[in-house]
């Protein structure tokens, strides 16, 4: 593997913002499970379908195989608790409500 092939498999997952026919299955695929939040490959190709208006042919296999991949590179997590696997991009929807004690923090962090 070279550089560049490298920096393509372990670059952070894009998501767009919205749904577009022309786009690529992967661009498409990350907007189907950011749209649902979390859910199994069928039910994020049936997801994808769907926001297709049945129009595209999704390639089960392939949509499965990026799946697991971004899976495999941390790009996405999966609850195995329950099966089949339930793909979660765990993004950020709330902000933190916390606050920091400047006192506690390391010397040379404030």
């Amino acid at each position: 593997m070279n550089d560049e092939e490298f920096r393509e498999q372990h670059q952070p997952l894009h998501v767009p913002a919205h749904y577009d026919a022309n786009a690529t299955l992967k661009e498409n695929l990350a907007f189907a499970l950011a749209d649902l939040g979390e859910g199994t490959a069928d039910e994020v190709i049936a997801h994808l379908q769907k926001l297709s208006g049945g129009q595209s042919e999704i390639e089960r296999e392939h949509a499965c195989e990026l799946l697991e991949l971004w899976y495999k590179n941390g790009m996405v997590t999966v609850n195995e608790e329950v099966q089949p696997k339930r793909y979660n991009l765990h993004k950020i929807t709330q902000a933190n409500s916390g606050s920091v004690n400047p006192k506690l923090t390391a010397p040379g962090l404030d």
